[in-house]
């Protein structure tokens, strides 16, 4: 994967290049800086779709899904500790493996999205309570928009 600056035609393969950016602006500190900052991004993307999934994975499965349960924390160490085998393994650009997170994260949200949107027409859901037409509809119109989106991504990505 290669990130192509516009209108120079600079082409980035590596951190370090894209650190070389920061140069005239940070000095010497600016490898230090895109190291955290790849660190960080990792760390809060991981940490989040972790946890999400595991709520997720513990609601299907009818387990607590508190953020301090037993469940969740024990299955939020093995997803973490595979992801980390799955990073040492990987013998390219961490940019590659950021690009290929967000392309499983911009395909999980709108499943994920499907599975909300379905809930919120549910019947039974609003039981005893006033019928939210309005939210109804905003959301499957905004539903519809995200898919629109992400297809129109994924075919960007994959077939130009």
């Amino acid at each position: 994967m290669d990130i192509v600056l516009h209108p120079q035609g600079l082409s980035i393969k590596t951190p370090v290049q894209l650190a070389e950016l920061l140069v005239p602006i940070m000095g010497s500190a600016a490898r230090y800086i895109m190291g955290l900052a790849l660190l960080g991004a990792g760390f809060s993307s991981l940490l989040a779709n972790t946890q999400r999934g595991m709520v997720l994975l513990g609601a299907g499965l009818d387990k607590s899904v508190a953020l301090e349960s037993k469940f969740i924390r024990i299955g939020c160490l093995i997803c973490l500790l595979f992801a980390m085998c799955v990073c040492y393994s990987f013998n390219g650009s961490p940019t590659q493996l950021i690009f290929l997170a967000n392309i499983a994260t911009s395909i999980a949200t709108p499943v994920g999205g499907l599975f909300v949107l379905l809930l919120l027409w549910r019947e039974d859901v609003n039981k005893g309570y006033k019928k939210p037409t309005v939210l109804r509809i905003c959301m499957t119109i905004s539903y519809i928009f995200a898919l629109i989106m992400t297809a129109s991504g994924l075919y960007t990505i994959l077939f130009k």
